[in-house]
């Protein structure tokens, strides 16, 4: 096999492959029927001449996909020399292990772990794009564009899915996915899956949806063509969110949500509530992939979205305090001069107020008073939409209205959790190290 043959049968493995795989060094080695030395300097010829890359498991934990861009030429020849293809062979077939019994058996052979693609200089003069007209972005994988690249999208994008029943839509503020609920509620051409959406920032801290490459190839031709007409423009001018970026890589976030902070918050402070008094002051807490619809980042910069995220709020806040905590923990003579008991029946701020003032002692009260300012605050702001003239209003400043909003609540909510841990029993409890140290995200 020549030159010629060989980068063809490399192109073809790759155009052909089901997620445009390489071929590996092994594979395309007997395919040459070539000496080992010839067999190289083929291959290094192709790779100076930029018509391939390889790829080696060293770098990536899978060679058999591209995720980043190639190394520099000189790194992927050197490694090259450094392997002896034949006697690889010779020994793994030799040392080869056979699992299963009759026709079910299936042998396991160790691979050099090297993988060889055709080069992206290369494949703009090979690959056909009338075949991925209306694939836009498997055309961009076809031409050799690396697995997990990132495109950035405008938000609004997101709620299509988000608004849409048929979807399943889950994010925790960082990364998230989207997907079907049952092939019967739509047309095939609306039954997507994207596995792995997150984040990143534009000018200004403006918020964007990345998607990695390999997700948005799945996508069908009709929805590849939605994505692509909200796509950004300018790669250079955005950034991935942190977290977002070690998710891609197989790492742990460093930090969490502040929306998922906030959520964590509410199971301690129920926890610590019952080892105080037996029963919980919250009514509900959430599992972490089941946070409440609109308790999140805006997707949309309306007044219509800011009310609800709003409204959601007091609902995790206000009405979420257990009525039963406070009963007969409270009496006519806690109440000040014009309350009664009748009057406050409702007002569970006021009774949460009552019975921290006669419980804790507080050397420094501005902490707790701005609590119960803010807690008041959002049963204010819940209240508004009622007397509005409901128009809404798109304005960019609801994106930074919000998040004002949520660090306001998150302290709010983060110091009742720490007022109550003063409580000797409420020591019981163990707060998550991240949570206790506030290894939090606030955007």
């Amino acid at each position: 096999m020549d030159r010629e043959n060989i980068l063809n049968e490399i192109t073809n493995f790759y155009l052909n492959s089901r997620d445009f795989n390489g071929i590996s060094i092994e594979d395309l080695y007997k395919k040459s029927s070539l000496s080992e030395d010839k067999f190289k300097e083929e291959i290094t010829a192709l790779i100076n001449n930029r018509k391939i890359d390889l790829i080696y498991e060293g770098d990536i934990p899978n060679p058999h996909i591209k995720p980043f861009p190639a190394p520099t030429t000189e790194k992927q020849i050197e490694k090259l020399h450094q392997f002896q293809i034949d006697k690889h062979i010779k020994q793994s077939e030799s040392s080869a292990e056979t699992f299963g019994e009759g026709d079910f058996k299936i042998r396991f052979v160790q691979g050099i772990g090297c993988c060889v693609y055709p080069a992206p200089d290369h494949l703009k003069n090979k690959v056909d794009w009338k075949k991925y007209v209306s694939r836009p972005f498997t055309l961009r994988l076809a031409m050799g564009e690396w697995q997990l690249r990132p495109y950035f999208f405008e938000l609004g994008i997101l709620a299509i899915y988000r608004n849409d029943p048929r979807y399943t839509y889950w994010t925790d503020d960082i990364t998230g996915s989207i997907s079907y609920v049952e092939e019967k509620l739509l047309n095939p051409s609306d039954q997507i899956f994207i596995e792995h959406f997150g984040f990143g920032f534009g000018d200004g801290g403006i918020r964007a949806v990345a998607v990695l490459l390999t997700d948005l190839a799945k996508l069908t031709p009709e929805h590849q063509q939605i994505w692509k007409a909200k796509m950004l423009g300018g790669y250079y001018k955005y950034r991935l969110h942190p977290e977002f970026r070690r998710s891609t890589l197989g790492d742990f976030y460093e930090k969490e949500s502040i929306f998922s902070a906030f959520l964590k918050e509410l199971e301690v402070i129920k926890e610590m509530s019952e080892k105080i008094s037996g029963i919980s002051l919250i009514n509900k807490t959430f599992e972490y992939d089941e946070k409440p619809e609109n308790f999140g980042f805006l997707i949309l910069p309306t007044l219509r979205e800011y009310e609800l995220f709003c409204h959601t709020l007091d609902r995790m806040m206000s009405d979420n305090l257990n009525r039963e905590f406070f009963k007969d923990k409270i009496v006519e003579s806690d109440l000040s001069a014009g309350e009664t008991m009748k009057k406050i029946d409702n007002q569970l701020i006021r009774k949460l107020e009552i019975w921290i003032n006669k419980t804790v002692r507080f050397s420094d009260h501005g902490p707790k008073d701005e609590m119960f300012k803010i807690f008041r605050d959002i049963r204010g702001l819940r209240s508004k939409p009622a007397h509005s003239h409901f128009k809404n209003e798109w304005n960019l400043r609801f994106y930074e209205d919000q998040k004002k909003l949520i660090k306001q609540t998150y302290t709010a909510i983060r110091t009742l959790r720490l007022i109550l841990a003063n409580h000797k029993l409420a020591k019981l409890v163990e707060v998550p190290e991240w949570l206790f140290k506030g290894e939090i995200r606030t955007f």
